[in-house]
């Protein structure tokens, strides 16, 4: 029976610690469920514009050594309204920051996290506690400052959340189309822009926008038919970095920004990048029909002229070069080099107008070399000739070569060498075009000639 008791009354206090237990967990289960702090309104300060902001950090943008800048904290109750032309959330090229642009101009935004903010987003941000800083001379609008390890100041990022809010969304956002030369002032510094007509330089053939393996940001050259240029900065973080630059002419569209006097471009969006046409100075040559017979002395060009012939093609399909005419003791001849081109490679290609092979024809030219610079066994120029070629299928015609005498290192700079009579294969119904092509690069820049090209019936 004293025991029964003993046993009830273990029971008992077990029921009651259980019971404490069950409420001290409702406590905390309602601890948890914490009320969200209350909603703190957005109220926008007075608005003003992009440009009356960038003016209150004048005076120290005015001061050449920037070490001797310092941020500016904005202490009225401003708020700047704009659109969003650029930011972190498109293709990897910015990295917690926008651009935002009035009709004033454009200013860079920092973030202490990735924005949240995209493309066509309107906003309005509120300025009260902000500072202005620059980087390299170009204006940043971000939080409270720190020191970098080499003792310069800079502008923190800012909480979006606090200090930004968006009205709306897919708002259309139109570059101002202008010229390389116009995009490097100061009045287009932040803002959107399209340059057209433009290409990357021969200099950056086969290179990508940046280095992806080692995710380093790097400059790329951009140039207008004028020869104007200006650097395209590409971080390599971005979603193109491993891509080789595109190899035409066409537009681009991005930021225009500064770094200690260098003007930069930064895409926003790798497709708008729309390179694919035809590059400076390059002329429309279509093939010319087949002929029975060919002569070509070059005497009809003039120094440094570039050789078209009606019929004929002169084609770079790396580096941007072609062939040239040269005139040298009253002889006239062409010429293709790779000396001072700070090409990594170059190929130019000097094709003629299709000649019919029906019968037996025979090829004759001569050749002449100077500055041999090529290494090994690595030959400036070889001879082609192509039954299937069409005019614009370099890559996938079928190209085979021709076996003739070609000047040598070991021979005379200078002087010509007679190629002797190069048989050209019989094809019933067919013709054929020769090509000369030439292969180089800044290291390997030997000066190659022909002269004299003559397309005959055997004899």
């Amino acid at each position: 029976m004293k025991e029964e008791q003993i046993m009830r009354s273990i029971r008992q206090i077990y029921s009651i610690i259980a019971l404490f237990a069950g409420m001290v967990m409702a406590i905390s289960c309602t601890d948890n469920n914490e009320t969200p702090p209350p909603v703190e309104e957005f109220i926008p300060g007075e608005t003003v514009t992009v440009q009356q902001v960038k003016a209150l950090y004048a005076d120290q943008l005015a001061i050449t050594d920037y070490t001797q800048r310092h941020p500016v904290e904005i202490e009225n109750n401003w708020s700047l309204k704009g659109i969003i032309t650029a930011s972190d959330k498109k293709d990897g090229n910015f990295y917690k920051e926008a651009f935002i642009e009035d009709a004033t101009g454009g200013l860079r935004l920092l973030f202490e996290a990735n924005s949240g903010l995209y493309i066509g987003d309107s906003v309005i941000v509120n300025l009260k506690g902000l500072w202005l800083g620059d980087y390299g001379n170009f204006w940043q609008l971000g939080g409270t400052p720190y020191y970098q390890d080499d003792g310069t100041i800079r502008v923190g990022g800012m909480n979006m959340d606090r200090q930004c809010l968006k009205l709306s969304i897919g708002n259309p956002t139109t570059p101002a189309e202008v010229t390389v030369t116009q995009a490097k002032s100061t009045a287009y510094l932040g803002r959107l822009v399209r340059l057209a007509g433009v290409q990357f330089t021969d200099a950056m053939t086969g290179l990508t926008w940046a280095n992806a393996v080692d995710m380093v940001t790097e400059n790329r050259t951009l140039e207008d038919c004028d020869s104007k240029t200006i650097i395209v900065r590409t971080s390599g973080y971005s979603s193109a970095a491993g891509e080789i630059l595109p190899s035409g002419n066409g537009s681009i569209t991005g930021i225009v920004t500064i770094f200690n006097g260098t003007y930069q471009f930064l895409v926003r969006d790798f497709s708008e990048v729309d390179m694919t046409g035809t590059r400076c100075g390059i002329v429309d040559q279509p093939l010319g029909t087949p002929v029975e017979t060919l002569s070509e002395d070059f005497e009809s060009f003039g120094d440094n002229d570039d050789i078209y012939i009606s019929g004929w093609q002169n084609l770079a399909t790396v580096g941007g070069r072609i062939w040239l005419a040269k005139v040298f003791s009253g002889n006239s001849y062409a010429q293709a080099t790779a000396y001072n081109s700070n090409l990594t490679s170059m190929v130019t290609w000097l094709i003629t107008r299709p000649v019919n092979i029906s019968s037996q024809k025979v090829l004759t030219f001569q050749t002449a070399k100077a500055y041999w610079a090529h290494t090994g066994t690595n030959m400036p120029m070889e001879v082609l000739v192509s039954t299937d070629y069409t005019g614009n299928n370099i890559s996938t015609a079928t190209w085979t070569p021709l076996n003739a005498v070609l000047a040598q290192q070991s021979d005379p700079d200078h002087t010509f060498i007679s190629s002797g009579n190069v048989t050209l294969p019989v094809a019933a119904g067919k013709s054929a075009v020769i090509a000369f092509r030439y292969t180089g690069s800044n290291t390997e820049s030997t000066s190659y000639r022909i002269d004299n090209i003559t397309v005959s019936a055997a004899r």
